[in-house]
């Protein structure tokens, strides 16, 4: 195959075209130092593929290289030096340096003046059942020989003291009938080598490669050229299937957006797994400036499809912040011990609430559906995490003691977004929204500078309104519960914290459940409401669930698992979940519940709708809000 002629061609849509390369951030190397890499993904052993750097000159007689300890997006600590294997470092005449691991993500090499190369091999992330602190896959890497690659650059690539901004030259050697998606530019005309360049580490790392005989297709988004590629191992979802489903939603975002991207290329690259479930116990995405990566266990298209969409939806965003807003830490990353910022609220709360208000703004779902979107993030953000949290403090210390409130980005934070939407639109009488901050905010800083945490919301405040800044000080960097009830009559919406409904549906017993990220599963965390369902299983706090009705569930598919449980089930029939609990001795035991399936009337929480008499400034507020902006 001719690589320079491209992959296989679809025509699912009008919109849809070949791809042959996608083609950004290709840049020649500045004059001087570079790091030259090449990753051998054709003389494959065990799953493991050989690095080779060529490396810039050093100046000093010891130097340390190192991989990442944590990654941009991720949120946790996963250590990729732990799969590097055989780290060896050369002289100009071949003879091996002296080399000591200092960590588990570091090594350092005496005589580093003499330092001409230094070899090493990548074992794969997606096989490692074996450890505890298992990478999110998206996050990660797969060795399969002849058959998929995804090449993470943390995964392969690392870097020395105090030189990640210098350039970074890879080469990588691959089978003929192999194509590499990426956002990044091939810049050789090898049908069996690529070669990317970038300006700096963060930027390698900020662009994966997936490695596969193609299936692929771009949608034209404004002045962007959007890719799909997927590898489905059965073939049972497609690129031109994905990419059908996701085009409307993208011209909505293209919309939204102004017309212009801040890019003009992005790309969704996909792979699915054979396996049912992940070592991680986690599907998703992770997102990047110019692309996002996509892990899910292989399903059939139809299924995967409404669930893809809605990840890409929120991923896509991201190209507004964190590329074009974004904070010091994040402009300057530091890979091994980083200092998060505070303002999550910023970079995921504002993302998320973009892919939902695109939907409604453009007609892909309805005014109530929007409404009830909304309920559920304020329901689960009440539910599952501490609304007592300033979402400041929970940012800067999601590594530590705020770990388990991650989450609470996607709920809360785009709550919170909402608030600031809709005091913005009745502070400026509907001339001012959001999106104008956004793009306010990327006009004062860009994709090149950072701002500094501390001073942002002065900043927001000097761009809009003292009382915005009054705001945000009060209920994102201080302990106050949001003002829902005020907020949401700006716009002619009704809130009311519980209320009963006229449907029923069948329960597990009505207990709190959270999730457990070690063990992938959802935890029992409150007794306290129990029905008589969960009185007679006996729920115990703490236990974890292991399956229902013989159907294995994990956070991942819980709601998909009892959605089809209450599809084919009718009162009385019989209920037995299997949870993991302590006995007396603190070890963990498999236990037995039984019980029967009951229905019960649907208590409804944080119910929202819209008020049947609004004020003339209330309908036009709300009208605003919910339709496009010019």
């Amino acid at each position: 195959m001719n690589k320079k002629a491209g992959p296989k061609v679809f025509f699912a849509l009008p919109v849809l075209m070949m791809i042959s390369a996608i083609t950004v951030l290709g840049q020649k190397p500045k004059p001087g130092n570079n790091y030259r890499f090449t990753i051998d993904l054709v003389n494959v052993v065990d799953d493991k593929v050989k690095v080779e750097l060529l490396s810039p000159a050093i100046g000093k007689s010891e130097i340390t290289y190192h991989f990442p300890k944590i990654i941009p997006g991720t949120y946790s600590e996963d250590d990729f030096g732990r799969y590097i294997e055989q780290f060896k470092a050369f002289d100009k005449k071949g003879d091996t340096l002296p080399v000591s691991k200092q960590d588990v993500n570091s090594w350092t090499i005496s005589n580093a003046n003499k330092l001409t190369k230094i070899t090493y091999w990548v074992n794969d992330t997606y096989d490692d059942g074996k450890t505890k602190q298992v990478i999110f896959e998206p996050a990660g890497s797969n060795i399969q020989k002849d058959s998929n690659f995804v090449i993470n650059n943390n995964c392969f690539l690392g870097y020395f003291d105090d030189m990640k901004n210098i350039p970074y030259e890879v080469h990588i050697l691959h089978q003929a009938n192999f194509y590499g998606s990426t956002a990044l530019t091939d810049m050789d005309n090898s049908a069996t080598s690529d070669k990317f360049v970038t300006e700096s580490y963060n930027r390698i790392v900020d662009n994966p490669i997936m490695y596969d005989q193609p299936d692929t297709a771009v949608i034209k988004v404004g002045n962007a050229d959007v890719l799909i590629s997927v590898y489905s191992p059965t073939k049972k979802v497609s690129a031109a299937f994905l990419a059908e489903k996701l085009s409307t939603l993208l011209q909505a975002q293209g919309k939204y957006l102004g017309g212009k991207l801040p890019v003009e290329k992005y790309a969704f690259i996909v792979y699915l797994d054979t396996k049912p479930f992940s070592y991680s116990h986690g599907e998703g995405a992770l997102e990047h400036s110019y692309c996002s990566m996509y892990y899910y266990p292989e399903r059939a298209a139809e299924k995967l499809g409404p669930e893809f969409v809605d990840h890409a939806a929120h991923e896509f965003f991201h190209i507004l912040t964190p590329l074009t807003v974004h904070s010091e830490e994040i402009q300057n990353f530091d890979f091994n011990t980083p200092k998060m910022s505070e303002h999550l609220w910023l970079y995921e709360g504002s993302t998320e609430y973009h892919a939902q208000l695109v939907q409604v703004q453009y007609g892909l779902m309805t005014r109530e559906e929007f409404l009830n979107v909304l309920s559920g993030k304020i329901t689960q953000s009440k539910n599952l995490y501490k609304d007592t949290v300033a979402f400041t403090a929970m940012s800067s210390q999601v590594l530590g003691v705020h770990k388990r409130q991650f989450g609470n980005v996607y709920q809360k934070g785009a709550i919170i977004n909402m608030c600031l939407d809709i005091k913005l639109l009745q502070l400026s009488h509907g001339k001012y929204g959001i999106m104008n901050l956004i793009n306010d905010l990327s006009k004062k800083y860009g994709k090149q500078k950072g701002f500094v945490d501390t001073v942002l919301f002065t900043e927001i405040g000097n761009l809009t309104y003292p009382e915005i800044k009054a705001f945000l000080e009060e209920y994102v960097a201080g302990p106050k519960p949001l003002p829902l009830e005020q907020i949401f009559n700006i716009v002619g919406v009704s809130y009311q914290k519980e209320g009963e409904s006229k449907d029923s549906t069948f329960s597990l017993g009505r207990v709190a459940l959270t999730f457990n990220s070690e063990t992938g599963r959802v935890v029992v965390s409150d007794t306290s409401g129990m029905n008589a369902v969960g009185k007679k299983l006996g729920y115990h706090i703490g236990d974890e669930w292991i399956s229902i009705n013989g159907h294995d569930i994990t956070g991942a598919n819980q709601r998909t698992v009892t959605a089809d449980l209450y599809k084919t089930s009718k009162s009385g029939d019989s209920l037995e979940i299997r949870v993991m609990r302590k006995d007396a001795s603190g070890n963990k035991q498999p236990v037995v519940l039984r019980g029967t399936l009951e229905k019960y009337p649907v208590r409804r929480f944080n119910v929202l709708n819209f008020i049947d008499k609004p004020t003339d400034e209330q309908l036009m507020l709300r009208e605003i809000w919910l339709k496009p902006r010019a």
